[in-house]
């Protein structure tokens, strides 16, 4: 499960597995500081929920989350089957949530997008006269980053536990992308890939810039040079002149 702080994906965890084992608050900083595995069986289907540190936490530096979330890939190792995009539906797709898409983009590559669905909470703020497509075709840019993701999508009330049709349609739905991608993780060897040549485009963007401010300098030592070689010419013809 990925999303950003608040969005209820410790609640959520707790929805799929039945009961209470992921640890809730409502402070604005994560409540979940480092990634947790929990297990159940249902049935014949054994179900692992990895809860993650919320995405655009300012209690955490980007590089104690990245870490986190390498930490969540190996626990799921071979890979998880799905990724659980986790927002608030009564939170507007704003910039901040449209940052958080694009480091997951960013931090996982297109592949992840075969894996993912979109998981709205608060579902209980949706009724008759306003449902949950009406909540998507509100904003065209959710709209274009759930076409991205399969056109998956499903919402949660997690303050109604006891409704477990709401699980066992998510369920449905999860079963129905893993038999479209034929049974195949979202193996943890996508994500090095993915992390390598993240960590290319950052070490030539410092190059860059690196090479820009040396460049910056170079000119502005070479300007000092002429202006101080002008200021001896002057000199020396103000000297020639009065001698």
């Amino acid at each position: 499960m990925l999303g950003m702080t608040g969005a209820g994906k410790s609640a959520t965890g707790n929805t799929i597995l039945g009961k209470e084992e992921f640890k809730l608050d409502f402070s604005p900083e994560s409540v979940t500081q480092q990634s947790e595995k929990k297990e159940i069986k249902k049935g014949s289907r054994n179900i692992s929920v990895i809860d993650t540190p919320g995405l655009q936490d300012t209690s955490a530096e980007e590089k104690e989350i990245n870490a986190e979330i390498k930490k969540c890939m190996e626990m799921s190792d071979p890979g998880p089957n799905v990724f659980l995009l986790v927002f608030r539906l009564d939170v507007k797709f704003t910039d901040e949530v449209k940052n958080t898409v694009q480091w997951i983009q960013e931090n996982f590559g297109e592949e992840a997008a075969r894996h993912t669905i979109i998981l709205f909470t608060h579902a209980d703020q949706l009724n008759e006269s306003y449902g949950l497509q009406d909540h998507i075709e509100e904003s065209p840019d959710l709209r274009q980053f759930i076409m991205s993701c399969g056109g998956r999508f499903h919402a949660f009330n997690n303050e109604d536990k006891q409704n477990q049709d709401q699980v066992n349609e998510l369920l449905e739905k999860m079963d129905e992308m893993v038999l479209k991608n034929e049974g195949k993780h979202y193996s943890t060897e996508m994500f090095k890939e993915v992390q390598r040549r993240r960590e290319d485009r950052e070490n030539q963007r410092r190059a860059k810039q690196d090479r820009e401010e040396w460049e910056r300098r170079i000119k502005i030592s070479l300007g000092v040079i002429c202006v101080v070689g002008l200021a001896v010419v002057v000199m020396k013809k103000i000297k020639s002149s009065a001698e």
